[in-house]
């Protein structure tokens, strides 16, 4: 079973994936003050999505880049990983990676080291294990580099041990997920860096030089709870993440040993609560003792409301994508306060582990999600809820993104890739809908590629930031306008990945397992 990816020709790919998929939206109603990050001393971008709201939008005005201001290559592993799917995804490079994080001239970035057992001959599985079924042979760093004299030099490496989830079972029983590398995503906070661990700890390293200031460790050492899903910090220090306890032979195949999230203060406090907790009582989330236990999607970001009093993520069955909610839950005692089903009348959402959609919460309280939907052909859902969980409209498109949320006029627009699957392949657009999920304007791909963005990034004049299939990045006026391009290097299949925007508007895009830094 394959997902819709960032390559040619997927349509029946897409169908077949879809078969087990479903979307997301989710938005509310309330005009609330955010409580952000400070964009006059804080970090230029902290974390997936930039803000707690993870809403893509930055205070910063980018610029339309002429040059590469550098090309580091963070996974050396691009051309094995790659050849592992070839037969099944022809080639497309499956695999999550972390936004490139901005504070002033320090630039973070997820780097791999260790070693790739490629199976033999690859994509035959064999010999067990290899290939993504032992891809935690892999080392995960956080890197950091700083800007000297206009060129991007490290500064320190920190080598973390924690590792994701597995791909399969013992000997690969069990598809689990179905080849798909999970995301290793830190986030930053007023000069410390909080880097995902083993066995679902965190640690937090002095941002100028990576000295480890602590080490939380709130499940012990056991290796088969994971971190599961980017770090979010809030406005005030606090940092949230689901973490996933599995079973050791039978990841996939038996139920969680356990779900949570967990919430660390800026006193070095931890607290956590079990989903079960949170879903207690609640037919909409699914019958454990068909579909199992309900948990966190693998590489979903709680996302923070605008005051810092909710904390909203996706829960889902084990067993089945399809009975899913989407989670409120008390910032403050890790109660919760509603969930809501994201199964409407017109279709079913579902949480997929092998999907990067993450909630955004908008200036007026509302949440977004994206997901797919397996009845119209892998076009999938934005869905909107309102502050006390109501499902209020979609856009038929949401599948595997976070969507930008540009706050201007009194309203706010809402900016996602928008791509058409069918026979003939696109056509391709980004697309700006209203707070109504209605579209404001439409960009076409010039080439008919797919847009590679899971997270658009938009700057404070509405300017939009977007990586396309054909190895461009494109910068769009409002109302749809093509205000230049730069190309980084041509990668059909390339895994979709996320922008950020400096202060001082450079741009930061990722393309098969190359980060480009883009400037004048």
């Amino acid at each position: 079973m394959s997902r819709v990816m960032c390559a040619s020709g997927k349509a029946s790919r897409i169908v077949s994936f879809l078969m087990c998929s479903v979307a997301l939206v989710l938005a509310a109603g309330l005009a609330i003050q955010a409580v952000e990050l400070d964009p006059a001393t804080g970090p230029d971008w902290a974390q997936w999505g930039r803000t707690p709201q993870h809403t893509g939008a930055t205070p910063a005005a980018g610029r339309v880049p002429t040059k590469q201001l550098a090309d580091i290559t963070f996974d050396p592993f691009v051309k094995q990983e790659q050849a592992e799917s070839k037969g099944k995804e022809k080639g497309d490079l499956l695999a999550h990676y972390q936004v490139p994080l901005v504070d002033g001239h320090r630039v973070f970035l997820e780097y791999k080291t260790g070693t790739y057992n490629s199976c033999d001959p690859p994509g035959s599985g064999k010999p067990y294990p290899c290939g993504p079924d032992d891809w935690d042979t892999q080392v995960w760093n956080e890197r950091s580099f700083t800007w000297t004299n206009g060129v991007l030099i490290e500064s320190w490496n920190f080598q973390s041990d924690w590792k994701p989830e597995p791909n399969s079972g013992a000997h690969g029983k069990g598809s689990g997920l179905d080849g798909w590398e999970p995301v290793f995503h830190p986030a930053i906070w007023k000069g410390f860096v909080f880097v995902p661990g083993f066995s679902g700890s965190i640690y937090k390293l002095k941002e100028a030089d990576g000295t480890v200031v602590a080490h939380y460790t709130p499940f012990g050492a056991d290796a088969n709870t994971f971190v599961s899903g980017p770090l979010t910090v809030d406005g005030h220090g606090n940092v949230y993440y689901d973490a996933l306890a599995l079973d050791a032979t039978k990841p996939w195949t038996h139920d969680v040993r356990g779900a949570y999230l967990v919430k660390l203060t800026p006193q070095g406090v931890v607290r956590k609560v079990k989903f079960s907790t949170l879903v207690k009582g609640s037919p909409d989330c699914g019958d454990r003792a068909v579909y199992g236990s309900q948990r966190p999607g693998v590489n979903v970001a709680p996302a923070i409301s605008g005051d810092a009093e909710t904390v909203y993520t996706l829960s889902k069955a084990h067993f089945n994508s399809a009975h899913a909610c989407l989670l409120a839950i008390s910032a403050t005692n890790l109660t919760a306060k509603w969930h809501s089903s994201l199964i409407t009348s017109g279709f079913a959402g579902s949480v997929f582990d092998i999907s990067s959609s993450t909630p955004s919460v908008a200036p007026d309280g509302s949440v977004l999600y994206g997901a797919a939907n397996n009845s119209d052909g892998g076009r999938g859902y934005l869905m909107k809820f309102d502050t006390s969980g109501k499902y209020l409209t979609s856009y038929d498109f949401g599948w595997d993104e976070t969507p930008a949320i540009y706050a201007h006029d009194g309203t706010y627009s809402v900016i996602i890739k928008d791509n058409y699957y069918g026979k003939n392949g696109g056509p391709y657009y980004i697309t700006q809908l209203n707070a109504n999920l209605e579209i404001e304007w439409q960009f076409e791909s010039p080439t008919n590629h797919e847009w590679c963005v899971n997270a658009p990034a938009v700057d404070k004049n509405g300017t939009v930031y977007a990586n396309n299939e054909d190895g461009n990045v494109y910068v769009i006026k409002q109302g749809g306008i093509l205000k230049g391009t730069i190309f980084l290097k041509k990668a059909i299949g390339a895994a979709y990945t996320p922008m950020a925007v400096g202060r001082d508007g450079k741009l930061y895009t990722e393309n098969d397992g190359d980060m480009f830094a883009l400037g004048r």
